[in-house]
């Protein structure tokens, strides 16, 4: 497998475990409702301490990206070249993540995106963003 996994014990906290369950969910805050990446104790927009998970569309604006052709991690050698993406999700936290492994598409900034969770095994899956109209049910 050429992807760098959490520590098992990471993958019981909750962004890890609702995507091993195939859904993509953020921290928000109990105030005000503003989701935000990564979770933090007080919330940006509204200082309120206090936040639950909750799920969101899995929509996303292309913000940038790059293709990776030299390994940062051993275990990525023979992943290279992969594309790296930063996102825009459609609740407004920026979230980085990828193309799928094995998939290619014309990216340019501004592209419409929709979230694929990829299961590697019962615990632990990624989040994907690819074209809107690439997504397979």
């Amino acid at each position: 497998m050429n992807i760098v996994r959490p520590a098992d014990e990471l993958l019981d906290q909750p962004f890890w475990r609702h995507l091993a369950a195939g859904q993509l969910h953020l921290n928000a805050c109990e105030a005000c409702g503003a989701f935000r990446h990564p979770p933090g104790p007080c919330c940006p927009k509204c200082r309120h301490i206090g936040e639950h998970w909750a799920p969101v569309s899995g929509r996303a604006t292309l913000q940038s990206y790059t293709t990776v052709r030299h390994p940062v991690h051993d275990r990525l050698t023979s992943a290279v070249p992969y594309v790296v993406t930063l996102v825009r999700l459609a609740e407004g936290p920026r979230m980085i993540s990828g193309i799928p492994p094995g998939e290619h598409y014309d990216l340019k900034v501004g592209l419409e995106l929709e979230c694929k969770v990829i299961s590697y095994d019962a615990r632990f899956a990624l989040p994907f963003f690819v074209p809107v109209a690439q997504v397979q049910p």
